[in-house]
């Protein structure tokens, strides 16, 4: 078999397959060019869903006619200053947008460099065809660029079959521009669909008016600020109010050096920080931005550059993890949901169930309702103004003490509706309790408070095979285990015998629970997935040993439910991620009367 070289153009194309994969892509490509060539103004236009025209216009540095020619070259680039990959500061580095975009399309770029010596630099376009130079000419505009891309992948017609609708390709258009306006609030950004404006983001010293501009007043209304660092590393952006939750993880946004990431280290982090407190099936929203060494992170791990790997995995597992929790402690997961979203809502929660269980130290722990405690005064939280060069400030603690966490007040009850609802008010707020799920999340709180995770030896040791590999990492975090009750002895290099396993979780089986141990170990080297099975048994008992909707409670009864909540932490949401109350200010009351 004779081997040959490929041609240039046919190389382009192959390389404009991983990287140009829709409209969206070319449009992702060019905003990160203009953002690299330092534009403070961006201007996005689509036609036909991008498929028959798109243009990227800036106010960047833009190049003259030399730099011009050198672009649409592969591999030519002005952004890497050294050879080291490990040190990229910049979006682009390869060299191979712009040749990709210009194997597939009829592609034309007009530009303008600025200088501060020659006022009066030439505009130059050049234009072509599949790679092919048509026409190098003098241009008339003002300093930047502009790049037009008509006709994308005709050179390529078999790509446009697996394009979807024309909704779903603006839709995708639309979400990139929203991502790159998210981490750029210092950018002025214009998104034009067939002539007409859709979108106009001025430039803003605060992160926070950016994401209320993109995502909406509701978003922010119902997040809260974090800011943290460590070493090297720093997080900082907006997370969800428990109860502010989505059936998708479409309201996600990660960054790592403002590159928009999708990473499962922050998926999982948010997801854990949040067990217990959102429902099963719904996701928090968040918007975060991960600061850290350029050389602590490769972004060279695949074409598209949104996945990426880190060097010390775990330890930016564990930051943002940890810095999550404490942030939901401190203030976040006793707030409800603003009222400005409350609309009596359709959707069924149903609550998941853990295997049987054995609740026999349950009822010590069942709430007692005639205890009374001092009211504690409300607090006042706000957010903070920010921007890209200055992270938000927000008020955390170290969680020291029990005192750490945002207190509420909810005045004093009035009545009870159907023996399931409490209606209290104070000074600012009518306040709607579920009696139910207000005692079922203190019950957990205390039952996780006094929880001792005692080890129950089994009858029968349980012997597993497994990989020499995962019996290392058992053992590497053996002392890791005996914390949540697992005991196990090592019998050959791929032959563990479990001895014990946590009592609380009696019921289950031995050899299951050690195949998920050492996965969640091999993916994440933690046992978190011991802790949700012993969160999930608690959440049970604590459902179990509550007071129960449709008992009738006496004023006094009432009034001290609403003194322990005022002392609870995460008493925004029950075990299950349902609300368990919500606040109706004066404000909305008067929408609903039509006084304002």
């Amino acid at each position: 078999m004779t081997i040959k070289l490929l041609s240039q153009n046919l190389i382009n194309q192959i390389a404009a397959g991983e990287v140009i994969e829709r409209p969206a892509s070319v449009i992702k490509e060019l905003m990160e060019n203009a953002i690299d060539a330092e534009a403070t103004e961006i201007e996005v236009k689509i036609t036909d869903a991008g498929k028959n025209f798109l243009s990227v216009s800036d106010n960047g540095h833009g190049m003259d006619k030399e730099s011009l020619e050198l672009c649409i070259l592969s591999h030519a680039t002005s952004k890497l200053k050294s050879e080291n990959l490990f040190d990229i500061q910049t979006f682009g580095f390869r060299g191979e947008a712009l040749p990709s975009i210009a194997s597939v399309s009829r592609l034309s770029i007009t530009s303008v460099p600025y200088s501060e010596v020659d006022k009066s630099a030439e505009a130059w376009s050049i234009k072509l065809e599949g790679s092919k130079i048509l026409e190098l000419s003098p241009a008339i505009r003002k300093v930047g660029t502009t790049i037009e891309v008509r006709d994308l992948f005709f050179a390529t017609p078999a790509r446009l079959k697996f394009l979807k609708s024309d909704f779903a390709e603006s839709d995708n258009c639309r979400d990139v521009f929203d991502r790159i306006a998210l981490a750029f609030n210092k950018i002025s950004f214009r998104f034009i669909e067939s002539g007409k404006e859709k979108y106009c983001y001025n430039r803003t010293d605060d992160l926070l008016t950016r994401i209320k501009d993109v995502l909406g007043e509701s978003f922010t209304d119902n997040t809260f600020a974090i800011n943290c660092q460590k070493d090297d590393l720093k997080l900082y952006g907006f997370v969800g109010v428990p109860t502010f939750n989505k059936s998708s993880a479409g309201y996600q946004y990660f960054f790592v050096n403002n590159r928009f990431v999708k990473d499962k280290i922050f998926a999982y982090a948010l997801k854990f920080a949040y067990a217990g407190l959102v429902p099963q099936g719904r996701y928090a929203v968040a918007v975060l931005f991960l600061e850290i060494p350029y050389d602590a992170v490769d972004v060279n791990a695949h074409p598209s550059k949104i996945e990426i790997r880190f060097r010390e995995s775990e330890k930016i597992r564990h930051f943002i993890v940890s810095e999550l929790k404490k942030a939901l402690f401190s203030f976040g997961a006793n707030r409800p949901t603003s009222d400005a979203l409350v609309d009596f809502p359709t959707r069924t929660i149903t609550p998941t169930r853990s295997s049987r269980f054995v609740a026999n130290s349950a009822q010590k722990y069942i709430l007692n309702i005639g205890e009374q405690k001092e009211e504690t005064p409300i607090s006042s939280w706000k957010h903070k103004n920010i921007s890209n060069n200055e992270p938000p400030i927000s008020p955390l603690k170290q969680p020291n003490n029990e005192d750490i966490y945002e207190k509420i007040s909810l005045g004093e009850a009035l009545c009870q509706i159907n023996n399931t609802y409490i209606v209290a008010f104070n000074e600012n707020h009518l306040i709607i309790i579920d009696q139910h799920a207000a005692a079922e999340r203190i019950t957990l709180e205390k039952l996780k408070n006094n929880l001792s995770l005692d080890s129950q030896v089994l009858l029968l040791p349980e012997v597993c095979t497994m990989t020499e590999f995962k019996v290392q990492l058992l053992e590497k975090n053996i002392e890791l285990l005996r914390k949540f009750g697992i005991y196990h002895d090592k019998l050959a290099p791929d032959l563990i015998v479990v001895n014990s396993i946590p009592a609380i979780l009696e019921t289950c089986d031995a050899k299951s629970l050690i195949s998920d141990v050492t996965d969640e170990l091999s993916t994440f080297d933690d046992t978190h997935s011991v802790e949700e099975r012993i969160n999930r048994v608690l959440s049970t008992i604590s459902c179990h040993g509550s007071l129960r909707a449709g008992k009738k409670l006496t004023l006094e009864k009432m009034n001290s439910l609403l003194r322990q909540m005022e002392n609870s932490h995460n008493i925004a949401q029950c075990c299950h991620g349902r609300p368990s109350y919500i606040k109706l200010s004066v404000k909305i009351l008067e929408k609903l009367f039509e006084r304002s």
